[in-house]
């Protein structure tokens, strides 16, 4: 792994509170939520988190930043740290877990009234995090959380969950026009155009050599994910490979969600990117098909 693990022992601890059966949050001076290796969901849960979050930050996304916490077997005694997975009670296995910033002394909340929609500052982020979630195929609708201090008057949407991206533990993306979209159609009345996908949509392309996410740049954040979260190295680049690829399919992927039932961009502007878009994405799948 490159880089290094913060230490959650070595962390002034103001508390630690339980949230659920496989993952803890800690109000810490930088104060993370951590989800353990133990996750009975798939250790590439974690791997999904730490990829897909550090890519979605890269191109300017509001997502906590991700990192990787070293959790050491006196902190698990200590705090009697475990989870439950059936009827039995287990405790977690000393190493590295994944960690997110986890908001605290602000309002939050997961979900807004509709009248409610125009007081989130950063709503044009949600044709943005659409194009990410079709490029990563999140098999879950979006997930989402507002919070705002309570002298601002607008709330923050902050993009959380990115543990089904890359189709879960599978790694492939059977792609399906309503998967990744959040199920709120209020968010998305303003996207007229291409353009109201910018500036996220151009940098998962590439269009010009200033924007990031080369195929380096996606290998540089891939190959710090330990590799007890997913196992061999080939199939983490396979992964690498078929994101580098799947940017060619991005609006395609979007067009087929603008012409589905849900009708989601209603004043939308212009005419379908091309004709033949689950063509593309055929042609697509072959090429990128990871070892299963």
């Amino acid at each position: 792994m490159a880089g290094g693990a913060l230490t959650l022992s070595n962390v002034e601890r103001e508390c630690l509170e339980y949230h659920t059966s496989s993952t803890i949050a800690s109000q810490l001076h930088i104060t993370e939520f951590i989800t353990l290796q133990a996750n009975p969901q798939s250790t590439r849960v974690l791997a999904n988190e730490y990829l897909a979050g550090r890519l979605a930050g890269t191109i300017g996304l509001s997502v906590p930043g991700p990192a990787i916490i070293h959790v050491d077997a006196e902190t698990i005694r200590q705090y009697n740290i475990s989870f439950q997975l059936a009827e039995t009670q287990l405790a977690p296995t000393a190493g590295l877990h994944f960690g997110s910033r986890f908001i605290v002394d602000e309002e939050v909340h997961d979900w807004l009234p509709s009248s409610w929609i125009g007081n989130i500052k950063n709503v044009k982020e949600f044709a943005g995090i659409l194009a990410f979630d079709k490029w990563t195929r999140n098999a879950d609708g979006r997930q989402v959380v507002f919070h705002k201090r309570r002298s601002q008057r607008k709330y923050t949407a902050a993009f959380i969950d990115f543990g089904y991206c890359f189709n879960a533990a599978e790694w492939s993306f059977p792609d399906s026009p309503l998967r990744g979209a959040y199920t709120r159609q209020e968010v998305y009345a303003r996207v007229e155009s291409w353009s109201d996908f910018e500036p996220w949509l151009s940098r998962i392309e590439r269009r010009s050599k200033a924007d990031l996410l080369t195929k380096a740049d996606l290998l540089s954040i891939a190959w710090q994910i330990p590799g007890e979260w997913y196992g061999e190295r080939q199939e983490l680049d396979c992964l690498v490979q078929a994101l580098f690829e799947r940017r060619k399919v991005v609006r395609h992927l979007i067009d087929d969600f603008r012409k589905s039932y849900r009708n989601p961009f209603p004043h939308w502007k212009l005419g379908p990117v091309a004709s033949t878009s689950s063509d593309h994405i055929g042609d697509l799948a072959a090429m990128i098909s990871l070892p299963g």
